[in-house]
């Protein structure tokens, strides 16, 4: 460790030799503490800041795949954009403030709000002609038929041996 530096929670950078911290300390520790922004020490961020959003279960059924997306606050159609090719999802769109007015002072805040694009790769073929989705109570529900036809290995190609000339 630097001995001559001016940093005063320089040692903590040092800490992350000794693994996972937050383990120890728990996740709240640092939380509601009046210190300096802790956002460039990566084993003190908050591992859930980095999950993907939308968060998305996907369910696999005899016949389809179903996708459940958590997207609470959609307003219109116009917010979110839902594409489907055979071996992936991808939903992306925009979620504007939820509740707070232009004169409201916001004391916490949690809640995703922007642009959001996720893509998901899909664990088998669909077919992106059969896809049904319904919006409702904070969750985008995406229907994915599967494509049941076979892939065929491709056609087999005579192969035309010229007599030698010589």
């Amino acid at each position: 460790m630097n001995q001559k530096s001016n940093h005063p929670f320089e040692f903590l950078n040092q800490l992350q030799e000794l693994g996972d911290v937050r383990k120890w300390l728990g996740p709240d520790f640092l939380k509601n503490m009046p210190m300096p922004n802790f956002q460039g020490i990566p084993f003190l961020q908050d591992e859930s800041a980095a999950a993907p959003f939308p968060p998305i279960d996907l369910y696999n059924r005899s016949s389809e795949l179903v996708a459940v997306i958590a997207l609470p606050g959609l307003k219109s159609q116009g917010d979110v954009a839902l594409t489907v090719r055979p071996r992936l999802l991808r939903v992306r769109g925009q979620l504007s403030s939820y509740f707070a007015g232009a004169h409201d002072h916001v004391l916490s805040s949690e809640l995703f709000r922007g642009a959001f694009d996720r893509e998901i790769d899909l664990p088998e073929r669909v077919n992106p002609d059969g896809v049904k989705a319904v919006y409702r109570s904070g969750l985008l529900i995406v229907y994915m038929a599967k494509d049941l036809t076979r892939e065929t290995p491709g056609n087999t190609v005579a192969i035309e041996f010229s007599p030698e000339e010589g």
